[in-house]
């Protein structure tokens, strides 16, 4: 009975998700918050010209009928054609989640696609923020996350996911605690590892279109996105970090060589 019991718990906690991602979440209280005063909104136009139609009627006839509540018509049909497109964009934001579990991740993207994940899947991270502004006023972050996986194409995390930073925290600590390790160990075997646009040996640094020795590299940094490295030429490279897999890892097996 104890065993029974004891896996019987350990299946339910695996479906009950530790934390739910939304985009943006849907209730009972957005019908009446939102949808309520939309619809409302919709009927106040076609029932004003179906109160000026059956006036027009009763008073001068059907020509009057036909012309007095038409433009009114056309207003609330424009009206429900705006409020169908804000509720299909709002729905598929409710359809946009990332379920966080003790194994791994669950996503979950509209029109009900899913993608599963464990957390020893994920071979490639790649993460990077983009700041944004309005004529200089009003400035926001980005936050971008990319998982690649052998079962999957490369999985995009919405930027407008809610907790974007916590979550990315959560998805690198789980990953790199598998991750690193593997690759820390293929590297001092000899093995050439890919990094996207990078790529390392126990020699060189490979580029798409150079390699350099390590000896002709005197240090690396990042900055506002960009990954440098510093020659002892006193010239230097930069990439984009948004085309590096795993930045962390990479940079912390750089310095070992440099």
């Amino acid at each position: 009975m104890i065993d029974q019991f004891t896996i019987c718990m350990k299946g339910s906690s695996q479906e009950t998700p530790i934390t739910k991602y939304y985009l943006q979440e849907l209730n009972w209280r957005d019908f009446f918050r939102v949808f309520l005063p939309l619809i409302i909104l919709v009927l106040m136009p076609v029932g004003y010209g179906f109160w000026r139609t059956l006036y027009g009627y009763s008073s001068f006839g059907p020509a009057a009928a036909a012309t007095w509540g038409k433009y009114w018509f056309l207003a609330g049909g424009i009206l429900v054609i705006l409020v169908l497109i804000y509720t299909f964009r709002r729905l598929k934001k409710a359809h946009t989640w990332i379920n966080l579990y003790p194994w791994g991740l669950l996503f979950h993207f509209p029109p009900g696609r899913k993608r599963k994940i464990k957390w020893e899947e994920v071979q490639g991270i790649t993460s990077y923020s983009i700041n944004t502004s309005f004529l200089g006023l009003f400035q926001k972050t980005k936050h971008y996350l990319i998982l690649y996986t052998k079962k999957y194409a490369p999985l995009r995390c919405h930027p407008g996911l809610h907790d974007q930073v916590g979550l990315k925290k959560i998805i690198k600590k789980h990953t790199y605690k598998n991750l690193k390790p593997k690759l820390i160990q293929a590297f001092q075997n000899g093995t050439t590892i890919p990094f996207g646009s990078i790529s390392i040996s126990k020699n060189n640094l490979i580029l798409p279109k150079v390699e350099i020795p390590w000896d002709y590299i005197d240090g690396i940094s990042v900055q506002r996105g960009i990954f440098v490295i510093n020659l002892t030429a006193q010239n230097t490279i930069e990439i984009p970090i948004r085309k590096i897999i795993n930045l962390e890892i990479l940079i912390h097996l750089i310095k070992t060589e440099i």
